[in-house]
Parts: C-alpha cells; sequence; structure tokens
C-alpha cells in the first residue's frame, strides 16, 4: 500500500471518528433518549433473570434470559442511529456536512460506529450482571459470537438509515422506534413466552430481525441449537452450521434496509 493510500486512511479514520463524537453529543443533548438507550437493557436483563430456578431447553431460565438480553442492544442502536440522523437532517448538519471534504461512507460507518460503541458498553454490563447475578457460564463459541454481533449491528443500522427518510421529525421518531423494539422483544421472546402465540404469530417472529440474531448469540453462548425445540447440544463448527439460517434471515434484512435507504433516505430537512 502506498503512502498516499495510507495516509487516505487514516484521514477517513480520523472522520469517523469525529463523526460518532458528534453522535454521542447530539444524543446526549436528548437526555430521555439518552436514558432509555443506556439503561434499559441492563433494567431488562435483570428483569429476565428473576425466575432463575427455572430450567428452559436444559438451561437455567436465569442465564437464558440474561444471554438472550445481550440482543437487545440492536433494538436500542435502531433508536440511537434513528433519532441521530433525524435531528441531524431536521437541524440541517447534514446539509453542511454534504458541502464539506466529509464523504458520504464516513458519515454512514460514523453513525454504527457510534451506536456500536454504545452497544458494547451495554454487552459489558450485562455480561458482567449475568456472571454476578445468575453465574452465567463463558461463552462456548466466540468467534460465532462476533459474527453475531456484527449481523444484529448491521441489521439495525441498515433498517435505521433505510426507515429515516419516513420520519419528519425527531418527535416522530421516537414513536416510531418504540413499535420496532416491542415489536422485536416481543418476536425474540423477551415480553412473553413465544409459546403464548398463535401458530401464525410464531412464524411470523422466527423471521423478525432480532429474533434470529438472537437465537445465532443463545447457540454461541451456551452451545446448543436453539433454532430447535429440544435445544441439543452442539459443537464448534456444528454451532456455525446450524445457524446458517439465522444468518440468511439477517442478510435479507440489511437488504431490505439497503433497499429502502438507497430508495428513500433524505439529506435535506423534510420542512425545506
Amino acid at each position: 500500500m502506498s503512502e498516499r493510500a495510507i495516509e487516505h486512511s487514516l484521514g477517513w479514520v480520523s472522520m469517523v471518528w469525529a463523526q460518532a463524537r458528534l453522535n454521542l453529543t447530539v444524543m446526549m443533548r436528548m437526555r430521555g433518549l439518552a436514558f432509555t438507550v443506556l439503561l434499559l437493557p441492563l433494567f431488562l436483563a435483570v428483569m429476565n433473570t428473576s425466575a432463575a430456578r427455572v430450567t428452559v431447553n436444559g438451561v437455567p431460565a436465569g442465564v437464558f434470559g440474561a444471554v438472550g438480553a445481550l440482543a437487545v442492544v440492536f433494538p436500542f442502536s435502531y433508536m440511537t442511529i434513528t433519532s441521530g440522523i433525524v435531528v441531524r437532517r431536521e437541524e440541517r448538519i447534514y446539509k453542511r456536512l454534504r458541502g464539506s471534504a466529509l464523504p458520504t461512507s464516513a458519515i454512514f460507518a460514523g453513525d454504527v460506529l457510534h451506536a456500536s460503541l454504545i452497544g458494547a458498553v451495554q454487552c459489558a454490563a450485562i455480561l458482567a450482571y449475568a456472571m454476578a447475578a445468575v453465574q452465567a457460564p463463558l461463552p462456548r463459541n466466540i468467534p460465532l459470537m462476533l459474527v453475531a454481533f456484527v449481523l444484529g449491528a448491521a441489521v439495525f443500522a441498515a433498517l435505521a438509515i433505510g426507515t429515516a427518510g419516513f420520519i419528519p421529525n425527531y418527535e416522530v421518531a421516537q414513536i416510531v422506534a418504540l413499535p420496532v423494539l416491542f415489536g422485536s422483544l416481543v418476536g425474540a421472546g423477551m415480553m412473553l413466552p413465544l409459546s403464548a402465540l398463535p401458530d401464525w404469530a410464531q412464524r411470523v417472529a422466527e423471521v423478525l430481525p432480532l429474533t434470529p440474531v438472537m437465537t445465532m448469540i443463545r447457540t454461541a453462548y451456551l452451545g446448543r441449537d436453539f433454532g430447535q425445540d429440544a435445544a441439543p447440544e452442539v459443537g464448534f463448527l456444528e454451532a456455525f452450521q446450524v445457524s446458517a439460517a439465522e444468518l440468511g434471515i439477517g442478510l435479507l434484512w440489511i437488504g431490505v434496509g439497503l433497499w429502502s435507504t438507497r430508495k428513500y433516505f433524505r439529506w435535506d430537512p423534510r420542512r425545506s
């Protein structure tokens, strides 16, 4: 790689970092959103470990719930990215950025980096709680967990950017984000057991954006195939094989988000 290419790459990275810092500043100005995004995932983890003496597919329910709560950070990253995009668009920040030397890829990468860093902090807090409160074991398959986390971040980032064009202002952004959040949680079985839903609703829940990511995380962490009712134990390589369907569903949702971004994303304020 030439010296000029290296300088260009370092410059791009510094611009991405600057954009991520801008996103953090915007989020901290919206204190209600900041509180929700930073603390609610940990609260949901606590709520889902209350039945630690019960077992689910041979796994203590507290551990099962706490590991599943790791995936909850992704709908919250959707809220973070969507609200930040709408605020910057309506305040004409994007309009000024588009007139600068900042490339479009750096703008979006900064959005995703900001949400991913917040998600990493949330996951660390949930893991620390799970290990201390319900004696959760160490993850069985760390590479597959990393794949699941990258997939979850990409799915909800693509959906956030793809739906931001429909949202006229920040107040509506919160209203739009909440159904996405609660729909994801219900579909992934965090709000109520999926067995309580009708058969057709269970089939729909299996293909919602959060469900495949949560299934992959549980398979990677606990070493079981949670795509089956009995959740049999699986080996290291077998865990990748049984997660292929979940990976495919996640990639389809990324495609939906990218298509929507290309068709509906707006740089200028909707009121202009």
